[in-house]
């Protein structure tokens, strides 16, 4: 045995330690590796796990947070837009009202201008027909009932025109000659009262033609309405010839 020892030098030596290692990895290879393996982990503690898993229950809050805002926004949205969606509907409702009221003032003032124009036609029409039955009248027979009926309803029109015109005075003037030619006509007996006391101030002819136009027509619906007329009348009279003023000596007592 001695002599074998001392036949072996040192790189006898390593190379057969070399072989013996070898020999082991042969046998049992990945227990080795599995032994570096573990050797090579860092070794996890338990505070290491515990922030770890309070950081991935942070990120799952944040997560939902996130979501729950997500939701609440997109309702509001659509609340918004149902909102503004109803503004505008109402907006439109409205905008549609005004164009149809405006389409109607248009209509209706295009109906009034038709109507006035129509209405100036026919007092045009009506005017120049009277006018010629008014110039045929002296050459009619003034004793001819039918043709005094007609010539005072000539008359009576021209009064009417002129009193539409603003030409009140030319309206009485017509209104007397239709009560001269038919004295028994109510109507222009009134149209006379009305235009002298509302227009000319002349209560006294306003006085005697709503009396006339009450005598001759005493069931008229307006009756209490002309008998009010006739009172101002004469409280319009009464007034005047009572008043100081109207005393010519020059002296004026307006004490009494």
């Amino acid at each position: 045995m001695g002599k074998l020892c001392k036949g072996f030098n040192i790189k006898q030596v390593w190379a057969l330690t070399a072989l013996v290692f070898i020999f082991a990895l042969m046998e049992n290879p990945g227990h080795a590796y599995a032994q570096d393996a573990a050797d090579a982990q860092p070794a996890v503690g338990g505070a290491t796990t515990d922030e770890a898993q309070a950081e991935r229950e942070d990120f799952v809050k944040e997560i939902r947070r996130v979501e729950s805002l997500n939701k609440k926004y997109t309702q509001e949205i659509q609340d918004i837009r149902g909102l503004l969606a109803d503004k505008d509907a109402d907006y439109q409702k409205r905008m549609q009202d005004l164009e149809d009221k405006l389409a109607a003032q248009q209509d209706e003032t295009s109906k009034k201008e038709v109507a006035q124009e129509q209405s100036q036609e026919t007092t045009q029409e009506l005017e120049a027909k009277t006018n010629e039955l008014l110039a045929k009248g002296g050459d009619m027979d003034p004793q001819d009932q039918n043709f005094r009926v007609e010539l005072a309803k000539a008359h009576y029109n021209m009064g009417n025109i002129y009193f539409q015109r603003g030409e009140y005075q030319r309206a009485v003037v017509e209104y007397y000659q239709a009560v001269d030619l038919t004295p028994n006509d109510p109507d222009t007996h009134y149209n006379l009262a009305f235009v002298s006391g509302e227009y000319l101030g002349d209560q006294e002819t306003a006085l005697k033609h709503y009396q006339w136009y009450l005598y001759l027509k005493p069931d008229a619906d307006d009756a209490s309405a002309v008998k009010e007329k006739i009172l101002e009348a004469k409280l319009a009279l009464r007034s005047k010839i009572d008043s100081p003023i109207d005393d010519h000596d020059g002296n004026f007592n307006l004490t009494r």
